[in-house]
């Protein structure tokens, strides 16, 4: 039996995984010694531990060729010389800490992995709304040609202000609408595939959107029935409903409608999942 108190943190990107593990780490959780910065889209932060995000990119790089982890995701095995990557890293965290977590959205593509090197961790799932999480990923992409063209100033944020930005938005659309909702489904997938397989106690599902009512219930469950040994920090306090992205009507742009039907089905199939 595992003596560590391991907490992964995961859920698909753009999902809330990071302002719970703000909370988290406010709330005493060891969450890694060094963190992905704040970037466009995330001004507080990623909260994501260095060494899982370069060993999972990495990793990605190697059997994908894109290390963001969004592009050609289907039928990903990570052979066993890459899961020595990770069953090394684990063994180092280990060994520093007697209770501790991460978070790194793409831990949903490594979860066969963390089943079987992890076998007594608790998983902490979070989920979003497929049309919020594709909005929120096309959102960033259009604040970073927004932000391209203010640094140039002059002529060139005046052909954005004018004539590039009333299309942007749309071209967004069309051109990763399907890409990002394909995405979605993956990582989504992979996390109704580890419920199914880990033992029901193991795993918590939660409702972004309900984080704000529900944190206390969520507390209560990491230090009550799974003993961790946390501090309750006011949940309100990291909070801030008002950067969360605007929804964007993806569905007249999708091009391959049984996304949106399979999208429906699995996010509803994870709805179940969540007691809170």
């Amino acid at each position: 039996m595992m003596k560590n108190k391991v907490l992964v943190i995961t859920g698909m990107h753009r999902s809330g995984t990071s302002l719970t593990t703000q909370w988290l780490q406010k709330c005493g959780l060891h969450i890694g010694e060094q963190f992905l910065g704040a970037g466009i889209g995330n001004t507080d932060g990623h909260f994501e531990d260095i060494d899982f995000v370069e060993a999972h990119r990495g990793i990605l790089r190697k059997l994908t060729g894109n290390d963001e982890g969004l592009l050609n995701l289907d039928n990903i095995c990570i052979p066993a010389d890459q899961q020595n990557i990770l069953q090394t890293l684990v063994e180092k965290k280990q060994a520093a800490q007697h209770q501790w977590g991460w978070k790194d959205p793409r831990t949903c593509l490594f979860l066969d992995v963390y089943r079987e090197i992890l076998p007594g961790a608790k998983y902490l799932v979070i989920l979003r709304d497929y049309r919020s999480v594709v909005s929120s990923l096309l959102s960033r992409r259009f604040k970073q040609s927004a932000h391209r063209y203010a640094m140039k100033g002059g002529v060139a944020r005046l052909i954005w202000d004018y004539f590039k930005q009333p299309y942007r938005k749309k071209q967004l659309l069309n051109n990763y609408g399907d890409i990002y909702l394909k995405a979605w489904i993956t990582y989504n997938q992979r996390i109704l595939q580890h419920l199914l397989l880990q033992p029901e106690e193991s795993c918590l599902v939660i409702d972004q959107n309900r984080l704000p009512v529900t944190n206390r219930a969520i507390y209560n469950h990491l230090t009550i029935t799974w003993e961790m040994d946390l501090r309750y920090y006011d949940f309100s306090k990291v909070y801030k409903g008002n950067l969360l992205s605007e929804e964007w009507d993806i569905a007249a742009y999708i091009k391959d409608k049984s996304l949106l039907e399979n999208a429906e089905t699995l996010q509803g199939a994870l709805l179940l999942h969540t007691p809170y």
